[in-house]
Parts: structure tokens; C-alpha cells; sequence
């Protein structure tokens, strides 16, 4: 059974920052525990905590044991929801979604765009067209929002906010994201990279709430498939920002050219949509399977379409998928051998497959990891939803907030 207690605090760099980040990550919870947690006197804790409920950021939340099963009652503290709204982005290489959420991350309402092409002038309009029709129809105007966070496909400088590559639109680089939005809507804006706001939001909602050591894997519904690393509850950006490509392993040196100008990269070979192309490639060669309805009726695949399949014994798909994890675990080998994680947490598209995905990297993980350490990793599927890049935006958003507002 899982231990309960909670690991890790987000650090905000001051007393008051981090006491407003426990609020955030472990709300509800009370003056005592907050004063236990930094080792501060009670009274302290209460002067900090009642300045941030004049300011309207922190409400009480009634009373209960955060605790003890016994005793007195405390006052429990949460951010306040009502203090304003944040937007946060998911952009891939297929379409973005944004979510519009409150100042407790709560998810209120999701819109998503599909990119009908690659063009620079396009994806640009539809980025900005998604984010003001968002807001347009759920707020009616800009008042209550606090900020903006896009975590964006591809390469990023996350410093000055700039797009520096996206694979599937070769015109749309080094694009300041970050200025044009805030010149059209005049609120802060953060552009980070799509892995590192996932990432986040599992360090701060899912596994790193128990551990604060883990590599998470991320598959993007196009060609995003990359891994965040977890080390005492920071994530490890490397030189530039651009640690984790794990999609550009090369596995296969002869293998098919990757856009990254390499050939036999990970992310060619067992992507969702290189999955997706090859199911229909086959179909088109004269395999028979349950898939070829599905393209006849649809004129596409998708890669739960295949998951499910697989599911039902079709052969094709079984047979891609396994292929698929085969290529995967040889990756994760090379992880494995050198961080020795103790857990690694698959998210995104190709969980749809699960166990027999999972079932094949494991069996080629442990073909080429030192055995000793390959018995000490653990395999999860992430537990948050299917936005949970989009919420990594919304809670980078809120920790920029936090982090300025107790420089006040």
C-alpha cells in the first residue's frame, strides 16, 4: 500500500514563497502543520498566513484534522480559487489546447484547435484565435487574468521566450511567442517547453507528491516523445533548457531519417505516428485486418484505433505495438543504466496501449540494463489526465504569481 505522506515542496526561494507553495500543493492544511513543516512558531506562521488572506490570495476552508485523529479541530487554508483566472497551453505538432483555470488550478473549461496545415502566418493565428476565443466566450474579458504559460512543441528558450524550433513547420522558428502574445493581450506570458510544463505538473499533482526521484516519459500525439528528469524535486533542464530528448536515441543507425537530420531515432520508429503511418501503410499493402474499416470509413487512423485492436486480438496491431515497446525499452535501457531511477512514469497517447505495450519494454529493458539496477525501477502510468501539459502551464503560471507576490 502507498504511503500517504507528501515528499516534496516546491521551493519559491523565501520563507513566504515556500509557505504559500505548501498551501498550493497541500491544501487543505492548517497553521499548525505549516508551522511544523518550516519549523516556525505558530504565531509567525499566523502573521504570514492572515497578510496573505488580507491580500486575497489565501481563504479558510472551514475546519478539520490535517493532523491528528484527534483533539481540536484546526482552520484549514487554501489559495484562494476567486483570485483571478490563469490560461494554460498544450501547443504539439497537431493542434493546441488551452484550458482556462482558476487560482486553485482547478480546470474550468478545455478548447482545442486541430491545425489544418503547417504555415507559419496559420499556426500563429490559430494560436492566438484559441486563447482569445477561450476567453472571449467563458470570461467576456481580460480583467481577471493573471497570466499566460504556452508549453510548446519542440525546442525553446524558455529564458527569452522564444520558439527556436518546431519539427513539423520548418518556417516557424526562433518565433518570440512570448512578446506577441503579450503584446495582444497585455498580460505575463511564459513560454516553456511542452515536456518540461508536463513534467511539472506531475512533480506537483502525481508522482513527485510521494517521490521526489523519477524520469517521466511523455508521447505527444504527433511527434512529441521526450522524458523529464527528476533529481530532489527539480527537474533537469541541461545546458539550454534541452535535457530529456530521449525521442532522438538513435536505436536503428540505418534506420528511417529523422527530422532531426539523424537516422534511426527513437521517435521514427515508435511514436504514435509512425505507428499510425505504418498500420496504413500495411493496410494498403494488402494486410488484412479489423483496421481497414475503420480507415475506409474515417480516411485515417488514430492510435487508440490501434490500441484498441490490439486489444481484440488484431495482429497487425499487436504486432506494431510490441515492435513499438521493443524499440522503447532499448531507450529506456540507456536511462535506466545511467540515471537508475527508481521509477519511471509513462504519460500521453501511447498509454492507450498499456500492458502490452508495457509488457514489451520491460522484456527488452531488461535484455540490456545491468540487472542489478534494472530490479530496482519501477513502472507507473501516470494517474493525471490526458491536459496534463495544459495544467503544467496553468501551475507555472501560478508559481510565477506566488513567487512575485511575496516580493510585494
Amino acid at each position: 500500500m502507498r504511503e500517504t505522506k507528501k515528499h516534496t515542496i516546491i521551493r519559491l526561494g523565501s520563507t513566504k514563497g515556500d509557505i504559500l507553495s505548501v498551501i498550493n500543493q497541500h491544501a487543505p492544511i492548517s497553521r499548525s502543520k505549516l508551522a511544523e513543516f518550516f519549523g516556525l512558531s505558530f504565531t509567525a506562521i499566523a502573521k504570514i498566513v492572515n497578510e496573505f488572506i488580507e491580500y486575497g490570495l489565501v481563504r479558510e476552508v472551514g475546519k478539520g484534522h490535517d493532523t491528528k485523529l484527534r483533539g481540536k479541530k484546526s482552520n484549514l487554508l487554501c489559495i484562494n480559487e476567486d483570485y483571478g483566472y490563469i490560461i494554460g497551453s498544450e501547443i504539439t505538432d497537431v493542434r493546441i489546447k488551452s484550458v482556462l483555470a482558476d487560482f486553485g488550478g482547478n480546470l474550468k473549461v478545455v478548447k482545442r484547435t486541430v491545425f489544418e496545415k503547417c504555415e507559419k502566418e496559420y499556426l500563429l493565428q490559430a494560436i492566438l484565435s484559441n486563447i482569445e476565443e477561450l476567453v472571449k466566450e467563458n470570461l467576456g474579458s481580460w480583467d481577471k487574468i493573471k497570466g499566460i504559460c504556452i508549453g510548446m512543441h519542440g525546442l525553446v528558450d524558455y529564458k527569452n521566450g522564444i520558439s527556436i524550433t518546431f519539427p513539423s513547420c520548418d518556417d516557424l522558428g526562433n518565433i518570440p511567442l512570448k512578446s506577441i502574445l503579450e503584446e495582444r493581450f497585455n498580460v505575463p506570458v511564459i513560454l516553456d517547453a511542452r515536456l518540461y510544463a508536463a513534467t511539472f505538473a506531475e512533480l506537483l499533482y502525481g508522482e513527485g507528491k510521494y517521490n521526489p526521484n523519477f524520469i517521466y516519459f511523455n508521447s505527444g500525439p504527433g511527434n512529441g516523445f521526450n522524458i523529464g528528469i527528476v533529481l530532489n524535486g527539480e527537474i533537469l533542464r541541461g545546458s539550454g533548457g534541452f535535457a530529456g530528448q530521449f525521442g532522438h536515441l538513435v536505436v536503428e543507425p540505418n534506420g528511417p531519417r529523422c527530422f532531426c537530420g539523424s537516422r534511426g531515432c527513437l521517435v521514427t520508429l515508435a511514436s504514435p505516428l509512425t505507428i499510425e503511418k505504418k498500420a496504413i501503410e500495411a493496410l494498403e499493402s494488402g494486410v488484412q485486418s479489423s483496421l481497414g474499416a475503420i480507415l475506409r470509413e474515417n480516411n485515417r487512423l488514430f492510435f487508440k484505433d490501434i490500441a484498441e485492436a490490439s486489444k481484440n486480438g488484431d495482429k497487425i496491431s499487436l504486432t506494431l505495438i510490441e515492435e513499438a515497446g521493443k524499440y522503447l525499452g532499448l531507450g529506456f535501457s540507456y536511462v535506466i543504466n545511467l540515471f537508475a531511477p527508481s521509477v519511471i512514469v509513462l504519460a500521453g497517447v501511447l498509454n492507450e496501449a498499456r500492458d502490452i505495450l508495457l509488457d514489451s519494454i520491460k522484456r527488452e529493458a531488461r535484455l540490456h540494463t545491468v540487472p542489478r539496477v534494472f530490479e530496482n525501477v519501477m513502472f507507473k502510468f501516470s494517474e493525471l489526465e490526458e491536459d496534463i501539459a495544459a495544467r503544467g502551464s496553468v501551475a507555472l503560471v501560478l508559481r510565477e504569481h506566488l513567487t512575485e507576490v511575496t516580493k510585494i
